[in-house]
């Protein structure tokens, strides 16, 4: 689905349907509740993945996943960022890099679980990284 144009996908739904409205099982106001979660849904994904994107150095763009919604649109209902986890030779530049990782990672609100583990390993990494600096580790 991410080669097929968006635009394209909905031109292609709405040529598909007819004149007889398929949600009209449904009243306006279920219409609606379930149209505003979706735009709600897309607004904090894109938020929350462009924040990331924001914090760190990433190697490939922002990917969403869709869904359709109930008015024939895409809306985005999850994401991921990569970030270049390649840790520089130099200790300050590997410090200065973890700390990216992890003020990346752990930046938004609603961290999952891809988050956590993330800012977790790069924690981790800098723990080890002092204690190799301060000569307790060989």
């Amino acid at each position: 689905m991410a080669n097929i144009d968006k635009k394209e996908l909905e031109k292609s739904y709405f040529e598909k349907s007819d004149s007889v409205n398929e949600y009209s099982k449904y009243d306006e106001k279920d219409y609606e509740r379930v149209l505003n979660r979706f735009k709600s849904s897309d607004s904090e994904v894109k938020n929350h993945e462009q924040l990331h994107a924001s914090m760190g150095t990433t190697t490939t763009p922002i990917r969403y996943d869709y869904q359709m919604g109930p008015d024939g649109k895409l809306y985005a209902t999850g994401g991921s960022v990569r970030f270049d986890t390649s840790i520089p030779k130099d200790e300050a530049g590997a410090m200065q890099k973890l700390d990216e990782l992890q003020k990346a990672a752990s930046s938004p609100d609603g961290l999952s679980r891809a988050d956590l583990g993330i800012a977790h390993s790069a924690n981790l990494n800098k723990m080890l990284l002092q204690s190799i600096q301060e000569g307790a580790i060989l």
